[in-house]
Parts: structure tokens; sequence; C-alpha cells
């Protein structure tokens, strides 16, 4: 027999057991996919209870219950693992709001961003310089589910879109102030007072104003007052 026909070791056929290293790379396989599942459930939960800044990569490792050097070799780092958490299919299934209500959505904004000092994600939502298209579509991915189509559906209306926006845009812009400390009363004002003064403000958007092409009626009851005289007149 030669040596180009004889039967390479470990080959499947005539018998042959398949490969030695086939089993364990597929072991190897779904131990890296359970490594990643419980990393990504650990952050999750740590980023929900701490926040951004105060979940540690050590804390993160220890509570999946693997060694947090793991991180940088699955996600890159904190910050990678921080986006991954939130775009996470079934985290942002479980995060869904179960009531369209503009206050609600705020008081949890707030509240979250309060605890979480400034995350990547609000970093990225806060910065004037254009977002390249990947980042603006995973952007929208984690903000859609949780803030912007439950406030759509608050406000209703045919420009439910715009004002779910500017709902976001409104209180990104009111977090930010409370971080940097700027506008002193707002950085020191009680989340429960901010969210009074912000009343008005969510109950306007939850109301669709009239059409800019829509003339104002003047009350039934109004008098008619005549026009103005000409300045020359």
């Amino acid at each position: 027999m030669s040596a180009e026909s004889a039967p390479r070791p470990g080959a499947r056929g005539h018998g042959a057991e398949p490969a030695s290293g086939a089993a364990p790379r597929r072991g190897r396989r779904r131990d890296a996919e359970a490594t990643r599942r419980a990393l990504l459930e650990a952050a999750g939960a740590l980023f929900d209870e701490r926040g951004f800044d105060r979940a540690t990569i050590r804390d993160i490792g220890e509570r999946a219950g693997v060694d947090p050097a793991l991180i940088a070799r699955y996600f890159g780092g904190k910050e990678q693992l921080y986006i991954a958490a939130l775009a996470d299919e079934g985290r942002i299934a479980r995060r869904q709001p179960q009531v369209a209500d503009l206050h609600a959505i705020a008081e949890r904004l707030l509240a979250r961003w309060d605890r979480g000092g400034t995350s990547p994600v609000r970093r990225a939502l806060s910065d004037p310089a254009p977002a390249d298209p990947d980042q603006r579509a995973l952007l929208r991915r984690i903000m859609r589910p949780g803030v912007i189509d439950p406030a759509k559906e608050a406000v209703g209306g045919e420009e439910a879109a715009l004002r779910a926006e500017l709902f976001l845009a409104l209180l990104l812009g009111v977090s930010a102030a409370r971080s940097n400390g700027t506008l002193s009363a707002v950085a020191n004002a009680s989340r429960a007072e901010l969210l009074r003064q912000l009343g008005p403000l969510l109950d306007a958007l939850a109301d669709a104003p009239p059409r800019a092409d829509a003339p104002d009626a003047p009350p039934a009851d109004a008098p008619d007052v005549p026009p103005p005289a000409d300045a020359g007149g």
C-alpha cells in the first residue's frame, strides 16, 4: 500500500472513529457561548443595580462565575460589554415598559441616569458630533423598545415620532445638566422636584398640537374686531 493510499489517522470511513479533537472543539464552543451569556446576564443585572460607573469588571466576573479577564476576550472591554448587554434581544424584551406613559418613562430614565453616571450610550446620545451609520443604528435599536416606541404610543397622533424624540432629547439635556453641574438649580434639585416641574412640558408633548395649516377658529362669543387702520390713514 502506498503512502498516498494509506488511511489518515482519525479519518472517517472503514469504521474509523471520529477525530478525537472534534468533540472537544464543540464542547469548547458551547463553553464559550455559555461564558459569554453568563457575562451578559451578570453585567446587565449589575449595570441595572449600580449603573455603569459603579459596576466593576471584577464584580461582573464574580457574579458570572468566570475570570474577569474574559470580558476583554469576548467583548473587548467594559464599554463594549455594556453596549452588548443593552442591545441583547432578551434584555430588550424584558425591559419593555408595560405602560406607555411619558411621566413613568421620564421617572425611570432619570432614576437610571442619576444612579448610573455617564454611560457610553448616554454619552453617545449627547455627543454633538455626528455618529457613524452603524452607531446610529445601534443606538436606535437600544432606545426604541424602551423609550421611543412607548413614548410614541403615549402621545399618538400624526407627529408622534417627532414628539417622542423631543421627549428623549429633553430628558437627555436635563440629565446632562445634572451631571456636569453647570446649571446648579437643576443639578441640586431632587428628582421628584424635577419631575414635578417637567410635568406640564410632558403633558404638552402628550397632547397633539394643532396642525400648522389649520387656522385657529375664534370663540363663538368673541366680538367682531375691526382690522387696524393703516398708519397713514
